[in-house]
């Protein structure tokens, strides 16, 4: 009884050094890329920043050609065409030619914004992989508390068959029976709200994936990486990765472009106008001939006050909020990385104490507790606390990894850094 009640407590403790690898594993490194590929969110900023590109060449394209086709001079008691050598059938085309350096502002403020749509699509890319990165996490977790509950059941099973030992030979009490009993009834009441979770976030991730239903599979085991950078370095870090800071850069080059193009208000456009006049042989047998024209006119840009002063205006304010954004998001990005660097930090740390000294050492507690247990040198009610103890310490083990690993990818989405966290196989 000895030999089996050891083998059970080193298995129960082996459970956080030797994971679990079963068929149909869900890899992190394939997730995050079907996310990136299929997610009908991150698709729609997709296509709006392509459709940002296709706006480039039109807004530095000329207005459209107008066309005109119509009479002159008709005299209208008799609308014949040979009564009067002024009457003609005309056809004309003009062109509008705005003031030099026009287009070329227009065409730079929309490339722009091409860019800055371009950081929103990196910024939202960003925010689903930390997304599917914390769903992922949260399936590491719940895996990993099943096995412990799993482990622990063994264990009840274990001291249940020695209390009914000692009971059939008058040295035990029945209570100890059945309080093991429900102990065993709670892990099962655990294990059944797990697996609904379980299901829950399957199918979240399943719609992060742009899937129409829950992912199935088994999540791989974790190996925490340490920090390479201090929250100093990774913040300036970020502000030179984030899409968000070159969103709002771009965004700021654009106010400038449209406060130079407001200034050019008050410069004319220039229209060209062409017209061709055919003119009909007249009742006295004389043929005029035909006659063309051409028309230059600019339009007058004089309502400065009510118009072009206060478009200057406009423009100068957005590109002050869109300046005042950027540092916003700035202070903001130093702030998250300092919090989540010391965070991830003080997780290492407790992480380590819980995996080399309080685990074992609650471990070898209950090695113990069992031996002295079935010779009647420990209450049972003790040991029944100590394996209450080693289970509450090993789920808050892996529940510490699994924050520490979604503050991490909380850290890379913050920094726009690539993946820190190893996937490991086994």
């Amino acid at each position: 009884m000895k030999i089996t009640v050891l083998l059970v407590s080193a298995a129960f403790f082996a459970v956080i050094c030797v994971p679990a690898r079963a068929d149909g594993t869900l890899r992190l490194s394939a997730l995050l890329k079907e996310a990136r590929e299929k997610n009908p969110g991150l698709s729609a900023v997709k296509y709006k920043y392509r459709a940002a590109l296709e706006r480039v060449p039109q807004a530095g394209a000329l207005p459209a050609p107008m066309l005109m086709a119509g009479v002159q001079n008709l005299p209208v008691n008799s609308f014949e065409f040979d009564e009067d050598m002024m009457t003609s059938k005309m056809i004309g085309i003009s062109q509008t030619f705005p003031f030099f350096g026009k287009r070329a502002l227009r065409e730079k403020a929309a490339s722009e914004e091409a860019r800055a749509v371009k950081g929103d699509y990196g910024e939202d890319a960003l925010t689903l992989a930390r997304d599917v990165k914390t769903v992922y996490f949260s399936l590491y977790r719940i895996k990993k508390d099943l096995d412990v509950l799993k482990k622990t059941g063994v264990l009840l099973e274990s001291l249940k068959k020695i209390a009914q030992s000692r009971y059939s030979v008058g040295m035990g009490s029945m209570n100890d029976i059945i309080k093991t009993q429900l102990e065993q009834s709670l892990l099962i009441d655990r294990r059944l709200a797990l697996r609904k979770e379980d299901r829950t976030e399957r199918a979240r991730l399943g719609a992060l994936l742009g899937r129409n239903g829950p992912v199935e599979g088994t999540v791989e085991d974790i190996k925490p990486e340490p920090l390479a950078l201090d929250s100093k370095n990774l913040a300036g870090a970020a502000i030179a990765n984030r899409p968000e800071i070159m969103a709002a850069s771009e965004r700021i080059k654009k106010g400038e472009t449209m406060m130079a193009l407001a200034k050019k208000a008050s410069l004319p456009d220039f229209t060209v106008t062409a017209q061709y006049m055919e003119r009909d042989r007249q009742n006295d047998g004389v043929r005029p001939s035909d006659m063309v024209s051409a028309v230059v006119s600019i339009n007058l840009p004089i309502w400065r006050k009510s118009k072009i002063e206060p478009g200057i205006r406009e423009a100068a304010l957005l590109k002050s909020a869109a300046e005042e954004e950027r540092d916003a998001e700035e202070s903001e990005i130093r702030a998250r990385v300092e919090s989540l660097v010391e965070q991830v930090n003080k997780d290492d740390r407790i992480i380590k104490l819980y995996r080399k000294v309080i685990i074992p050492e609650a471990n070898d507690g209950i090695n113990a507790g069992l031996a002295g247990y079935e010779v009647g040198k420990v209450q049972y009610i003790d040991l029944l606390d100590s394996i209450r103890t080693l289970l509450s310490y090993q789920t808050e083990y892996y529940n510490r990894i699994a924050d520490r690993e979604t503050k991490m990818a909380d850290l890379e989405a913050a920094d726009g850094r690539q993946p820190a966290s190893e996937i490991v196989n086994k």
